[in-house]
């Protein structure tokens, strides 16, 4: 088995690198009532249960927001 070209067709999603880039926040995917994807959201790990969840309909604006609340 090749494992370039294996490590290159499996590597991580942009969700599993987005997490890896920010490991003090939990980062999930919403679903809608009708079962389909919703928008991406993360909290911080250690958060209190009045502080909201991030949320952004895509991956790049997640990064955003989590980056501007990390500055």
């Amino acid at each position: 088995m090749d494992t370039e070209s294996t490590t290159l067709a499996y590597g991580p999603s942009a969700a599993e690198v987005l997490q890896a880039d920010f490991p003090g926040w939990i980062i999930w995917r919403d679903f809608t009532p009708e079962s389909g994807h919703g928008d991406w959201r993360a909290q911080r790990v250690n958060a209190t249960s009045d502080e909201a969840a991030l949320r952004h309909a895509d991956l790049d604006g997640l990064r955003t927001l989590l980056e501007q609340a990390d500055a």
